[in-house]
């Protein structure tokens, strides 16, 4: 996968010129790392933030180490060496990971299916260097590989541990939840630490709780799906996750259409029409994974199923810049 170094989202962090002084602890600690084919940072505020954020990172990493399919000694990279094949034995979190994608899927009727790995690779994702050499797969392509593309055939035991493929070729790829989950990993393990104020930014996932030094809120930029370094909105987080899903992430043009590594598991295409999706939800799993299911089902029917989920809301925009909001999205001023 193109490795993307630098964040979806921009982030508004003003300057508190208050009147009374600040101690060493309500000063905002920042620092990142390479990874999750991103550069994650994390803030944070609090006594000892800084060896919590550290604590943060290797928590990350240890659960990506478990998670990610580019790994080959990863526990999902097991899975998919194994598919039809024998059991896997997981870990819990693998395990939790997994069951929450099935329920992703289930909700959204399909269209958020962690085993689109086929469908990625056939048309020439899932590699650092994106695109085909050769023509677009035609339809018998296509076909085949959607036969491969099934997430109720992931059997899991959850009191076993045990994890598998019901058929070989299936292929499991994380990228539609990994950031969100990983995210949520280190928010769990900052308030461990007792930091309560804090913003994890993975990529195109960001994690809030609490509030900066100033009292107000954490403040996030969308950014403009057509014009990089620009902001279509921004919205404000406390204790919650935005995520958002674009064309602009990855992507190359074939035939003067631009193909996004977005595929639409029903008809084992890329995702046309639509621009990016922006998801707020009460976690960074949540929010990731529906960001990418809402691309899929485009703005009536995504909009449709986030608002029946408790604290979720969306801002779908298609091609062209029309944009789609659910009823409680806070910012009704887009910027296109």
């Amino acid at each position: 996968m193109k490795k993307i170094y630098w964040a979806l989202f921009s982030i508004l962090l003003q300057q508190c010129f208050c009147v009374h002084a600040f101690s060493a602890s309500d000063e905002i600690v920042s620092r990142s790392r390479p990874m999750l084919h991103t550069y994650v940072e994390i803030k944070a505020w609090g006594s000892n933030a800084g060896n919590a954020i550290e604590e943060a990172f290797d928590e990350m990493e240890r659960v990506n180490g478990l998670l990610n399919n580019y790994d080959p000694k990863s526990e999902i990279s097991n899975i998919n060496q194994h598919a039809g094949g024998s059991l896997v034995t997981v870990s819990p979190e693998t395990v939790d990971a997994l069951q929450r994608a099935i329920k992703y899927g289930d909700i959204t009727g399909g269209a958020l299916d962690i085993t689109v790995g086929p469908l990625l690779r056939l048309w020439g994702f899932g590699k650092d260097a994106v695109g085909l050499s050769g023509s677009e797969p035609d339809r018998r392509a296509i076909r085949q590989a959607q036969a491969l593309v099934n997430y109720r055939a992931i059997e899991l035991n959850a009191r076993e541990r045990t994890a598998r493929l019901k058929q070989k070729g299936m292929w499991i790829d994380v990228g539609s939840f990994s950031k969100g989950y990983s995210a949520d990993k280190a928010i769990i393990i900052l308030k461990k630490r007792g930091i309560r104020n804090a913003l994890v930014i993975a990529g195109g996932s960001i994690c809030a709780i609490g509030h900066k030094p100033d009292a107000s809120l954490w403040q996030v930029g969308i950014q403009h799906p057509r014009r990089p370094g620009s902001l279509l909105a921004v919205v404000f987080l406390k204790n919650g996750s935005i995520s958002t899903s674009g064309d602009y992430e990855i992507f190359y043009k074939k035939n003067n259409k631009r193909r996004t590594h977005i595929i639409d598991p029903r008809t084992g295409t890329p995702v046309e029409h639509l621009q990016s999706v922006s998801v707020i939800a009460p976690d960074g799993m949540s929010s990731d994974a529906l960001s990418t299911a809402l691309f899929v089902l485009g703005p009536e029917k995504g909009i449709s199923v986030v608002e029946s989920l408790p604290g979720a809301e969306a801002l779908i925009i298609s091609e062209g810049g029309k944009a789609s909001f659910s009823k409680g999205w806070p910012e009704k001023k887009i910027n296109y």
